[in-house]
């Protein structure tokens, strides 16, 4: 569990160092759209949900770290957890089903911050320690 908070911790600094502006936004799908209403809702006050801005709790991923980190499986089993359990600092979050899969639509359609890591930007760099366990 500690591990798991020093890897959130420093993918929200990662998500911090990446400047500049991504690519175009493209159009979400309705579910997306679902999703994005959802955590602008519930999620925003900790999370940078949208994309590479620092999230306002210092401790708290941005959702295109969460993206780059998780499968969608995984991001479903982590969905479940926190609505039973919460997470860390986060209390348990009242989702239904639907809305599950529409957060994780919402997500799946965010460009990964490794993308944000070009020519010209803050890199930062990752020993084989640091890189996420395969799934």
């Amino acid at each position: 569990m500690r591990h798991l908070l020093t890897v959130l911790t420093l993918t929200a600094a990662l998500a911090a160092c990446a400047t500049g502006e991504g690519p175009a936004p493209t159009a979400l799908s309705p579910a997306a759209e679902r999703g994005q209403q959802f955590v602008l809702r519930a999620c925003a006050g900790c999370h940078a949900v949208a994309g590479r801005e620092a999230s306002p709790n210092a401790v708290a991923p941005a959702f295109a770290s969460i993206r780059m980190r998780h499968t969608e499986v995984g991001l479903e089993r982590s969905l479940a957890q926190i609505a039973r359990e919460g997470h860390g600092e986060m209390p348990p979050i009242y989702m239904t089903g639907a809305e599950m899969d529409d957060i994780v639509a919402y997500i799946e359609s965010l460009a990964p911050v490794a993308e944000a890591s070009k020519p010209g930007r803050h890199r930062v760099q990752l020993t084989a320690q640091d890189a996420p366990a395969p799934p």
